[in-house]
């Protein structure tokens, strides 16, 4: 059950509070009252507040200074302030407010439909940026976790052949040695996703886009791919539409589309399923926004365990990885949540869009389309 958000009203004036009580109570919240600002920051200091709504007109410590208090306290600095004031015409006493780090200000008489919109809108902001913020902590946390443990398998092998642990057995060197470049292979995979985002969320990547056949990239991609399907018992086939015009597309970067597509399909997939990966062309009207024509579509279709319909909005999300109804239990382990960012911009920046289709338990489609081009002569 999620917990009750807890708001703290002060008012040297009994009705105010009462009539500010009985409001936020009515929408759910957990309401404290304060008479003064000493009071104010008495609690403030020793409850876990969400929101204060803070009067400026009081006496011995107006609501100015008490917010001032409030916002040089290292436990009370972060909360979020909504400061009344008597006259909406006072825009020195609101400028005054907004400079002292006030989130947002109503006037007296309290209108009470915009009372609560605004605290609900404050709310909502401030628990979006708390999500952002635990997101990042954890995608840090990963990526420490996802570099440091392949580097060190790395270092000990470095150190264990400069000690001569192989000097006697040269084959087992060159285990050892294929075991570390296949590790850093997958470091520097890594650490390219990362620098990819970046780039294609400051718009300076550059696609390198000439005419190209499709299936080529598909099929190419997929065959990299099949030992890692074998070694789970996963059956994965292509689908291929030989009519498949030609399509202006950087390949390199539709490689890393597919690549990314298939090997989450054959990570979220359980032993003895099923990936397919079927290429034709679609076209479309005016039901999609921003689409017109004919379009080359990739699907990777997969018989897994399936993503939540309130988690499809958030899967190419920067920072996140969905929360699949019981994963295969050796992928229980979560990702840096990078690749299908990477798919969504990459297919974007084609002029292309990316489509979701899941069912839980049942499996995933990933479609993605990318404008037909004219066949080289």
């Amino acid at each position: 059950m999620e917990e009750r958000q807890k708001v703290l009203a002060v008012d040297d004036a009994p009705d105010n509070l009462i009539l500010l009580d009985k409001l936020l109570k009515r929408q759910g919240f957990d309401v404290l009252k304060a008479s003064s600002g000493k009071e104010c920051l008495s609690l403030s200091a020793t409850e876990h507040l969400d929101l204060i709504i803070l009067d400026v007109a009081m006496p011995e410590m107006d609501g100015f200074e008490t917010l001032k208090h409030l916002r040089e306290n290292e436990i009370t600095k972060d909360i979020p302030v909504i400061i009344l004031t008597a006259n909406s015409k006072d825009a020195k006493s609101i400028e005054e407010g907004f400079a002292l780090g006030a989130d947002e200000y109503l006037t007296k008489p309290i209108e009470q439909d915009e009372l609560i919109a605004r605290v609900r809108s404050i709310l909502r902001a401030v628990k979006a940026e708390h999500e952002i913020e635990q997101l990042k902590a954890d995608f840090q946390s990963m990526l420490v976790h996802d570099l440091r443990s392949p580097l060190s398998v790395v270092i000990g092998v470095l150190e264990l052949a400069a000690n001569g642990e192989f000097d006697q057995n040269p084959a087992e060197l060159k285990e050892f040695l294929n075991s570390a470049l296949d590790t850093s292979q997958k470091m520097l995979g890594l650490i390219n996703n990362i620098l990819d985002v970046a780039k294609l969320e400051a718009g300076s990547l550059q696609l390198n886009k000439q005419p190209n056949d499709l299936n080529v990239t598909v099929a190419s991609a997929v065959a990299r791919l099949k030992v890692l399907a074998r070694d789970k018992g996963i059956t994965v086939t292509i689908e291929e539409d030989r009519n498949l015009p030609f399509c202006e597309f950087d390949s390199g970067k539709l490689d890393q589309v597919v690549i990314n597509l298939v090997s989450n399909a054959i990570k979220f997939t359980p032993k003895d399923g099923k990936v397919i990966v079927r290429t034709y062309l679609k076209h479309f009207d005016d039901e999609v926004p921003g689409l017109k024509g004919d379009y080359a579509a990739i699907d990777v279709e997969d018989t897994g365990v399936g993503i939540s319909s309130a988690e499809i909005p958030l899967i190419f999300d920067r920072y996140r990885q969905a929360k699949s109804a019981n994963p295969p239990k050796a992928e229980s382990q979560k990702g840096t949540g990078l690749g299908l960012t990477i798919v969504k911009r990459v297919i974007e920046s084609h002029g292309g869009k990316v489509f979701v289709e899941s069912v839980l338990g049942k499996g995933t489609k990933f479609t993605v389309v990318i404008p037909v081009g004219e066949s080289p002569a």
